[in-house]
Formats: structure tokens, C-alpha cells, sequence
């Protein structure tokens, strides 16, 4: 079932280029898909690439193993993606790679795309950063070389001249028929199918993600996808929101359940159901397959299938089983400061409509947000009674650089030595947009606890429907399903569980909620 042996292209020619995954993500249940999809479309026009991301738990030995791996394939570009949380690790690692090899170091994803400034500059070990969508300005510099290549020429990039960090002009987003087949070959798989309960959300699944399209057209404070895609142009009259051809999705599908085996994939578009035909054509197509993994989405309260009925019955037929929301707050003053876009009537009608079909649900809450109030926190207490989503996540807001929280609430300016700060679980006081002054640990706390983020018996698991079961009890996986389930009703949940009581009682909080 499983043919899923990485496979190395070293020994008759070197890679064009090497990916390298942050030693921050080498344990993250997700595929590396930022490079699946690039080595996918540089291998799809000639190019061979490499995708590095071993298992090591020691950064240094890590980032060792990455260099004499280097030394071994010598590629001609070495590529790395960041992220402002990882920043630091990511520049530890390129200083390394450029004292040992010399190779020359392309960045991307979304920090770069950003402030590519924080990458370019005298003495920086990255030679190129790419801003916004990555594949057509690596395929230009593959093809040209690092030696030949004419820097302003290159649309879509930032390099160093004269000792400034110099921007090319914006390249036009790509049209994504271009794409190839996410590279997949290149990773070992086998530790992406084991069950894992962090995809599908609180609900074990040998689950794989995939993306029917790129883009988003809105605009939240706290998020930085919107600054990313303005890194690139678009054409008069089009949408940075575009969508894989169907026949490409299902292609892909097809290779992760016949090919590799997954029981699960979790659609992560930031803008999965938002229009009534992309749901349409993906549901129709999904079932005429014969595919038969179940299905997970991410979308927004406000989308078409909680206008249409039929269209939420469509996506069940078809194997969805659980959606996500960012519900953000109960507050609709804070919904508006925070550009969300959505109501408090839209998310009480999302959830009331995925209850009626038997559908999971999965809220995300924010604390934090800027301008909030004691009454805003009931608010959202009192709102995530009445929806009961089948699992929470509650996280304390950081002001991310690219964000319109960054640029309105934060009077400080952050040095990229200082990013460090905020990878953090609770921001410094110089990251407090709340207006009240609850301590945000001992909120947090309250809503973890109170909603069954930590919990010693997990309950939310037993919250489906016999579709998942099914699927269960008639995977080749079942004794890793037997295992994942004992880790998480055993270990997880009531270690974990402790843990936290314990740090709680430690630092002198308790649960009763300030003011009720």
C-alpha cells in the first residue's frame, strides 16, 4: 500500500536545489506542503530537487546533519522557508550552511515576503529572497544560475546591491493550471500517516492536507495571508483567489489514498465554500471518484453552504465530517475592530446547521484582541455555551509583523533580534492589546479548562458519527488506530491534564472567572 520510500536523485546528477524544512516544523503532523508544491512544479519543468526534513531532535545536530548532507549532494541552491516565530532558527541555520558550503540560500514564505529587509543586508548569509508565491521566480532562477543571473531582471525578489536591500517589481500571481503534483516522493510519508489527532481536531486520523486553491479576500487584523498575497500583482479584472483545477485535486486525492494510504485529508483554502459552485464542483467530483476517504474543511461562518442548506447536506454525502471556524470572539464590537467580516447571528447559524447534520465542529477563540473589555470576554464565554462546538481552541493574540495589529497597536518597534518575543504562549506587556486587566494566563487558563482543552477523560472523540468508525474499523491501520486512541484517552488527556492543574495551582491561579 504504502510506496512511499524517499528517494534520493544524487547519484548521477546533484539537485538544482534543497529544501530544507526548519528544524522548529520537523515534528509537525502536517507535510511540509510549501515545498511538496514547489519541488512538484520545478520537477514538472526539468529540475531536480531535494526535500530534507530528517527527524532529530537536537537542533544543532540538526542543522549539522543538514550541512554534511549538502556536502554529499551539492546542490546548486539551498532553499529555506520561514516564518517570524522560527526566524532565529532559520538564520542559525543559513549562517551554518554558508560557513561550511557556501551554497547560495534563497528564502521564502511569508516572513520574507513581509520584510524581506530582516534577510537582505550587508553580511546576511541569504543571497535571495523570494516575495509571495514562489514558483515561477524559482524556476527562473534554476534555469539562469546563480552566477549569470541579472538580479533586477527577476521580478518577485529582493536581493543585496550596494549594500541595500533592493525589491524587483511585483510578479503577477500565477495561474494555477501550472502547477505539478505536490512531490510527495521526496519525504517519507510513513510518519504523516500515522493517526494523528491534531489535523482533524481532536479526532485520530491518518489525515493528509491538501489546498483546492490560493488567495483570500479579506482582510482580518490579527492575520498576515493578505500581506503575502500583496506581494504579488494581479491582473485587472482577476482575484488573488483562484482554484485548482478539479481534475488536479482529485488526481492528488487519489494519490494519497491508493498511493500512500491515508484515511483522511483536511481541506486548509482560506476560502474553501465561500462561493456555491466551488463546493459543487468539488463535491460532485469527489463522488463520482470512488474515492473513499473521509474529510475535513476550514471555512468561514459566513460562507454559501450556510445559506443553502443543500449545499452543507452536499458536503456531508460526500464525507466531510468535521468543519473549522475562526468564531475570533463573541463580541460584536471586537468582530468589527478586528475586520473579521462576520456576525454573531452567522456563527450561531453555522453551528445550529452542522448540529442538524450531524457534522463536528471546531471553534477557535482569540483573547487579547485590541480594545477588549470584561463584557467582550463574557460575551464570547456566553457564546461558546450556546454554540457547544464539538472541540475549542482558545489563543492569546500576538501582533504579528504584516498584521493590521502590528502596524495600529504596537508602538514599540521590534528589532528582528526581538521576533523571539513573540513565540511565545502569552505575548510580553508590550504586546497587551486587551483594554481590561485580567492576566491573560489566568484567562486563558479559565477558558482551557472550562472548555475541554485540557480534560482527563476526552469526550469530544466519541462526538461523530459511524462514518468515522466505519473508516476506523476498515483501516489497514488499525492497530496503529488501537495505540493512537490508548495515548490519547490514557496519557494524553489525563497527563496532560495534570500537568497543567499542577502549573495552575503552582503559580497561584484558579479557575473562578474574574467578575461573573
Amino acid at each position: 500500500m504504502e510506496k512511499n520510500e524517499r528517494i534520493p536523485q544524487i547519484q548521477n546528477n546533484s539537485p538544482d536545489i534543497l529544501f530544507v524544512v526548519s528544524h522548529t516544523n520537523i515534528n509537525s503532523e502536517y507535510m511540509p506542503f510549501y515545498f511538496l508544491y514547489l519541488a512538484g512544479f520545478l520537477e514538472k519543468n526539468g529540475f531536480l530537487c531535494e526535500i530534507f526534513n530528517e527527524v532529530i531532535k537536537s537542533e544543532e545536530k540538526y542543522n549539522q546533519a543538514v550541512v554534511n548532507y549538502l556536502k554529499k549532494t551539492k546542490p546548486r541552491f539551498v532553499g529555506l522557508a520561514t516564518f517570524v516565530t522560527d526566524f532565529d532558527q532559520s538564520l542559525s541555520l543559513a549562517k551554518l550552511i554558508k560557513n561550511e558550503t557556501g551554497i547560495p540560500i534563497i528564502v521564502g514564505n511569508a516572513h520574507p515576503s513581509i520584510c524581506p529587509e530582516d534577510f537582505i543586508y550587508p553580511g546576511s548569509p541569504f543571497d535571495i529572497a523570494v516575495l509571495g508565491e514562489g514558483e515561477y521566480p524559482l524556476k527562473e532562477i534554476l534555469k539562469t544560475g546563480y552566477e549569470k543571473l541579472q538580479f533586477k531582471e527577476i521580478t518577485g525578489i529582493a536581493f543585496l546591491e550596494n549594500g541595500n536591500c533592493i525589491r524587483t517589481a511585483k510578479r503577477e500571481i500565477m495561474d494555477l493550471k501550472d502547477c505539478g503534483m505536490p512531490a510527495y516522493h521526496k519525504i517519507d510519508t510513513r510518519r504523516y500517516t500515522r493517526p494523528t489527532k491534531y489535523i482533524i481536531r481532536r479526532l485520530p486520523a491518518s489525515c493528509a492536507v491538501i489546498y483546492t486553491g490560493r488567495g483570500c479576500p479579506y482582510k482580518c487584523g490579527f492575520c498576515a495571508a493578505n500581506s503575502v498575497w500583496q506581494a504579488n500583482s494581479c491582473p485587472a479584472g482577476q482575484s488573488f483567489v483562484r482554484k485548482r483545477p478539479i481534475a488536479m485535486v482529485i488526481e492528488e486525492l487519489k494519490i494519497l489514498e491508493k498511493k500512500y494510504g491515508f484515511d483522511f485529508f483536511y481541506i486548509m483554502d482560506d476560502t474553501f465554500g465561500i462561493k456555491e459552485n466551488d463546493i459543487i464542483e468539488f463535491c460532485d467530483a469527489y463522488q463520482k471518484s470512488g474515492l473513499t476517504m473521509l474529510w475535513g474543511a476550514e471555512t468561514r461562518v459566513n460562507s454559501s453552504c450556510f445559506k443553502n442548506e443543500a449545499l452543507l447536506k452536499r458536503m456531508k454525502d460526500s464525507g466531510c465530517i468535521q468543519i473549522d471556524f475562526g468564531v475570533e470572539t463573541g463580541s460584536p464590537n471586537l468582530l468589527k475592530i478586528i475586520r473579521k467580516g462576520i456576525t454573531v447571528d452567522q456563527i450561531k447559524n453555522a453551528f445550529t446547521l452542522c448540529k442538524k447534520y450531524q457534522i463536528r465542529t471546531f471553534a477557535n477563540i482569540l483573547l487579547n484582541l485590541p480594545e477588549e473589555t470584561e463584557d467582550d470576554i463574557h460575551m464570547t464565554d456566553n457564546l461558546l455555551k450556546e454554540i457547544n462546538p464539538t472541540f475549542v481552541s482558545i489563543g492569546v493574540t500576538q501582533p504579528y509583523p504584516g498584521t493590521m495589529f502590528f502596524e495600529r497597536y504596537i508602538k514599540t518597534t521590534i528589532k528582528k533580534e526581538d521576533y523571539k518575543t513573540l513565540n511565545r504562549l502569552l505575548p510580553s506587556d508590550e504586546y497587551r492589546m486587551a483594554a481590561h486587566t485580567i492576566p491573560l494566563q489566568k484567562l486563558l487558563y479559565y477558558f482551557q479548562f472550562k472548555y475541554g482543552v485540557y480534560t482527563p477523560i476526552e469526550t469530544s472523540v466519541f462526538q461523530t458519527d459511524r462514518r468515522y468508525w466505519k473508516k476506523i474499523f476498515s483501516s489497514h491501520r488499525k492497530t496503529q488506530y488501537l495505540f493512537s486512541f490508548m495515548k490519547m484517552m490514557i496519557f494524553a488527556s489525563i497527563v496532560e491534564y495534570l500537568q497543567m492543574y499542577v502549573r495552575m495551582r503552582r503559580e497561584n491561579l484558579n479557575l473562578k472567572y474574574i467578575s461573573q
